[in-house]
């Protein structure tokens, strides 16, 4: 977990490319055999990083999503959940969002990467599209209106701050509004995101914002 912790925070900061063994070994106290040791290469370590992170991302968009058939109350969730997850895990999305280009083209890593966050997106595609197939949004192109809403949650990763002016309930709520509103939803949705559904990653540094000294608490 050391070895992950150090890749994701050197990855998020400096990128992939500029990276080195060396940096890993240093970050960690290690000589490069040592790391070697623990990982089989420096890119085998993206690749397990972008695993683990986008198999969160889908089992806690599937548990959230679970038993919520209608189509704006599956779009808050998406909206606001992948907010979350982007506000509290920055340094990991980073990586999974912007390094997909560093693993080698044609590699069976890469190809893995790729059908993920493919699943993943498909939660988007068919929400939008079983609420414009049912009336209840109503959306001009569907892939525009997906992109726009999910570069709008994954920005989170670079500007919010548990001590900012905004807090994470806000934010994820008036995203929710702005989602919903640009899809021209017939339904406006009340919802409620149980922050203790979204992924764990342990190698994260941060300060978890979601537990505060009356306990752990939700999204309303």
């Amino acid at each position: 977990m050391k070895i992950k912790a150090a890749a994701i925070d050197l990855f998020a900061r400096d990128g992939y490319a500029a990276t080195s063994i060396r940096d890993l070994a240093r970050a960690v106290n290690m000589t490069n055999a040592g790391i070697y040791h623990h990982v089989t290469s420096k890119e085998a370590l993206l690749a397990d990083l972008m695993r683990v992170g986008q198999l969160g991302l889908i089992d806690a968009t599937d548990r959230l999503l679970a038993h919520r058939p209608a189509p704006a109350d599956r779009l808050a969730v998406l909206i606001g959940s992948l907010t979350a997850i982007h506000a509290l895990n920055p340094m990991t999305t980073r990586v999974m969002d912007g390094e997909l280009r560093s693993l080698t083209p044609g590699s069976s890593a890469r190809d893995e990467i790729i059908a993920l966050r493919d699943r993943y997106e498909d939660r988007w595609r068919t929400t939008l599209a079983e609420g414009a197939d049912q009336g209840d949004f109503r959306i001009p192109d569907q892939r525009l209106t997906r992109l726009a809403l999910m570069a709008m949650c994954t920005g989170t990763s670079e500007w919010y701050r548990p001590d900012g002016d905004a807090s994470l309930e806000r934010v994820c709520a008036e995203f929710v509004a702005i989602g919903l509103a640009s899809v021209r939803s017939r339904v406006q949705v009340s919802m409620r995101l149980d922050l203790s559904l979204l992924p764990d990653y342990p190698w994260e540094p941060h300060v978890d914002p979601r537990v505060d000294p009356a306990g752990r608490h939700p999204i309303r």
